[in-house]
């Protein structure tokens, strides 16, 4: 003999906004360190000091080596290789 089912109303799941379920309250540092004691670490490592606001960017002495020909033109075969079988690539 066959059993016949019983039909199961689904169960609604309630809808409601993300906002109103998430509810995080402000995450607390591991480590409360004292203000006086922040300030005596940022004085003593000299942070502020190697971070002033009124010097110009620092320019990488290495950037202003002048090239050969030769390291010219091998730069160039580099970036011309590349990009021209791209090229062709695209007109294909």
């Amino acid at each position: 003999m066959t059993s016949a089912r019983k039909n199961k109303s689904p169960k609604t799941i309630p809808l409601a906004s993300p906002s109103s379920k998430v509810t995080q309250a402000p995450i607390k540092p591991l480590i409360e360190i004292p203000e006086d004691e922040q300030w005596r670490l940022i004085k003593q490592t000299g942070i502020l000091s190697s971070a002033s606001l009124d010097t110009a960017p620092t320019t990488n002495p290495a950037s202003n080596e002048v090239m050969s020909l030769s390291d010219e033109i091998f730069n160039s075969i580099l970036l011309i290789i590349p990009f021209s079988s791209i090229l062709l690539l695209m007109e294909m």
